[in-house]
């Protein structure tokens, strides 16, 4: 994993690459980094060239800034048009981008992306983030540690842009063919909204994998056979078509015991 640095906005943005072939972005959740990636990334590295964005901390910079931040990014980096992965906050930031600059996104991958509201207040969104975290808990180092670099304040902002964003209204405008992936255990973005995810995103897919709200480190053999089948293969213009043998709705599946469900 190669490290990188530039200037943007007269402030240092690092960003670890990896891999060979078209490039890639990734964006990670709220507190992530590209360590939360690092399972997926192995799998990945020799088909694609990734770039692991690490977002900037909130303060000064809202977190309704962070679509044109990381366009300003990507013009810096010289990167585009590219294909965009992002998770949670991450996936909600690339689902801005490709809604509001269109041209810069070849594919969009979206692992289970905050902006669709699920109706929960501050206790429902609570339990179930405890639960989360002790699903996860082997990775608790991890968590703690990019939480810390994070701090207090981006931790409560991007909390309350995740909670309260609504971008149903802006998602007829991405053009870009799209992948929602979904834990079928995700207790915070419960599965149930990528119905309507999916239903405002004519040229989308649905992959459901065995995991939670983190498929990186519950389901990484899951989540990399579908953003390889989809990154890597050329997709029909029309969703509907026939795409040929082993193909569901222009998503390449692998021949082997454990195909994540694909509709």
């Amino acid at each position: 994993m190669e490290l990188k640095e530039l200037s943007l906005d007269g402030e240092p943005v690092r960003f670890h690459v990896t891999g060979a072939g078209p490039d890639v972005v990734v964006v990670h959740g709220l507190s992530g980094s590209w360590r939360w990636w690092s399972l997926v990334a192995e799998r990945l590295a020799a088909r694609m060239r990734l770039h692991f964005v690490e977002l900037p901390h909130l303060g000064r910079l809202r977190a309704g800034e962070l679509a044109p931040w990381l366009a300003r990014l990507l013009d810096a980096a010289g990167l585009g048009p590219v294909d965009l992965v992002g998770h949670s906050l991450g996936g909600l930031v690339a689902a801005e981008l490709a809604a509001t600059e269109p041209a810069r996104v070849r594919r969009l991958a979206l692992v289970a992306p905050a902006g669709i509201p699920c109706g929960r207040g501050l206790v429902g969104r609570s339990l179930p983030l405890l639960r989360e975290l002790y699903d996860v808990r082997a990775e608790l180092p991890t968590i703690v540690a990019d939480a810390f670099r994070a701090g207090p304040t981006t931790l409560l902002h991007g909390a309350v842009y995740v909670w309260e964003r609504d971008l149903r209204a802006e998602l007829g405008a991405i053009e870009a063919p799209t992948l929602l992936v979904w834990g079928d255990r995700d207790r915070l973005v419960p599965a149930r909204v990528a119905e309507e995810w999916q239903a405002r995103l004519p040229r989308s897919r649905f992959v459901q994998l065995p995991c939670g709200h983190v498929p990186m480190w519950e389901a990484p053999d899951e989540l990399a056979h579908s953003l390889l089948g989809f990154l890597c293969d050329q997709l029909p213009d029309d969703p509907g078509d026939d795409a040929g043998p082993g193909v569901r709705n222009g998503v390449r599946l692998a021949v082997d015991d454990h195909q994540p469900a694909v509709r």
